[in-house]
């Protein structure tokens, strides 16, 4: 039989992370199990560029220097000229990960299980076939969770008439008036007349698809684009809760991801913590590295309560942008903010909400 170096479940970024950063300059053999086609998969990734994705800079597709956070009433624009906004699509990560000289071999399987068998593991997928590896790297994970928020979005990249969008800016985050949820909407201009135009909602349910399209509608009048062509759609699910998986206490089981508490709760942003996670990893004899830093993590989950318990339109993130330059506000987006921007984070918010989360 065969006995893979490692087993890779799941092949979504920080599976190909694996792949590329782990293994990619290894003669070892690797196998994948992902069970859907991720040949029709093309999400993009935003994330503010930092000392550890450097290393990927030149699969950046588009960087933008400026960026708006606000509403119908308040624009508040942030400029940061070393540490743009920046997007890698999911097609694009995934042919940088896999050109590698190791040998990967893709199996379109659902794993259905796994169990230590002397020095490897057996894996069984759905058709009761039997795989054989050193190591496990598992990013399956729990995306929904009765009772806790979750951050859900629906965007169409769009196609529109000459010189419609401002290139060099980017709106981050664009609150609405809703009755019951926080949403925003988050437009990224690729050129003049091309964009991704995508509606995010804070909640603990999922929303119909019309429901988004309806907000991107209103959204796109408002701002007298009446005429577009829909070039192709995404949608996704970002927990804001933390991992209950996180380490194993099998030394050769990796969880990794989301599911390895790669995810940065408080904001969604999860792509460039999932490569960090992989990077830390390498330079790890651990099977698990803690991606955030303890008052980061601490400070977002007052943050989550704060969000679950109390009415919120997009204010305390508009202040929040108010008080901050952009350097500070990509460095607290980043979990990279140092304690002068922390105590100014924690002076913008509702001081007497926050000190209940605090002793909750």
């Amino acid at each position: 039989m065969k006995i893979y170096k490692a087993a890779i479940i799941g092949l979504g970024p920080s599976g190909l992370a694996v792949n590329k950063i782990l293994y990619g300059d290894s003669s070892n053999d690797i196998i994948a199990f992902e069970n859907e086609d991720i040949n029709n998969r093309d999400n993009i990734f935003g994330f503010w560029l930092t000392d550890w994705m450097r290393p990927f800079e030149n699969i950046i597709e588009k960087k933008w220097y400026k960026w708006t956070i606000g509403n119908k009433n308040i624009h508040v624009t942030h400029t940061s000229l070393d540490r743009p906004y920046c997007v890698i699509s999911f097609k694009t990560w995934k042919k940088f990960c896999l050109e590698t000289k190791n040998k990967l071999e893709i199996k379109n399987k659902k794993v259905v299980r796994y169990l230590s068998e002397q020095n490897y593991f057996k894996i069984i997928t759905a058709d009761n076939k039997e795989y054989y590896a050193e190591n496990i790297y598992d990013s399956r994970s729990t995306k929904e969770k009765k009772g806790e928020l979750i951050q859900h979005f629906f965007g169409i990249n769009i196609t529109v008439a000459d010189n419609t969008f401002n290139e060099k800016k980017l709106t981050l985050m664009h609150f609405t008036e809703e009755s019951n949820v926080l949403h925003f909407m988050y437009i990224l201009p690729f050129s003049h007349n091309k964009a991704l135009v995508e509606s995010t909602v804070f909640s603990k349910d999922l929303f119909h698809s019309s429901w988004y399209r309806e907000k991107i509608n209103d959204y796109l009048k408002k701002n007298n684009i009446i005429e577009f062509t829909e070039k192709s759609c995404e949608k996704g699910v970002i927990p804001m809760f933390f991992s209950e998986e996180k380490r194993s206490a099998n030394s050769n089981i990796f969880n990794i991801g989301i599911r390895g508490g790669a995810c940065k709760p408080s904001t969604g942003y999860a792509f460039s913590f999932l490569v960090k996670q992989i990077q830390l990893l390498k330079n790890s004899k651990k099977n698990y590295v803690n991606t955030h830093k303890f008052l980061e993590r601490k400070m977002d989950k007052i943050f989550i309560n704060f969000l679950k318990n109390n009415r919120e339109d997009g204010q305390s993130f508009i202040k929040l942008a108010s008080n901050l330059n952009g350097n500070e506000f990509q460095s607290f987006m980043m979990g990279e903010s140092n304690l002068l921007t922390k105590l100014k984070i924690i002076k913008s918010m509702p001081k007497l909400l926050f000190i209940k989360e605090l002793f909750k």
